[in-house]
């Protein structure tokens, strides 16, 4: 009696074990590899490669109904991430761009996920979006400042490129003319 007392707990042990590595194994397989690094020398001033590739997708946010959303549920889509905020000149400057490259994106491709980071209150951010007429953009607010922590950043706007699977590509922390050759060609070459 007493054997079999030892070898049941030894059993389900072994099938834990088993079981965790199968798990591992298979997310391995069925995870996409990192890709490599973009070189410095082929971005234009001001961007920046991530080096190496930054996974993003358990970051998370909220949308305008205080819903969260992580940057997982866009895999598939490439994704620009732009951080900024009400009262930031500069950030203000580039919003026109990022609302025209969101509205002319075809449906269920590029994904412009602007995030304020300066405001809780969700209906703000929505009507500040709308008294602009920025209406491709989704109101998207990060109260928890879980970007600021995540990427260091020290000033804003900052922009990050980020592939279908996940990865950071590039980040540029400066307002960025979206439709100059530069970036046009930048987005094909890297998140396109």
């Amino acid at each position: 009696m007493s054997r079999s007392r030892l070898l049941i707990p030894a059993v389900v042990a072994a099938l834990l074990v088993l079981g965790a590595g199968g798990f591992w194994y298979w997310q391995k397989l069925n995870s996409p590899p990192a890709p490599t690094g973009i070189a410095a020398d082929a971005l234009p001033a001001g961007f920046k490669p991530m080096d190496p590739p930054m996974q993003m997708g358990d970051y998370a946010f909220q949308d305008a109904d205080g819903n969260t959303v992580r940057l997982s549920d866009f895999k598939g889509r490439p994704v620009i991430l732009n951080i900024w905020a009400k009262w930031c000149a500069p950030c203000l400057a580039e919003m026109p761009k990022l609302n025209q490259l969101q509205a002319e994106a075809a449906p269920g491709t590029l994904v412009v996920a602007a995030v304020a980071v300066d405001e809780p209150d969700p209906e703000k951010v929505r009507n500040f979006l709308a008294n602009r007429r920025w209406d491709a953009l989704k109101p998207y607010l990060d109260p928890k400042n879980v970007f600021a922590k995540a990427l260091d950043i020290k000033s804003i706007p900052v922009s990050l490129l980020i592939d279908k699977n996940g990865f950071a590509l590039v980040r540029v922390d400066a307002p960025v003319d979206w439709y100059a050759d530069d970036a046009i060609r930048l987005l094909k070459q890297t998140i396109l």
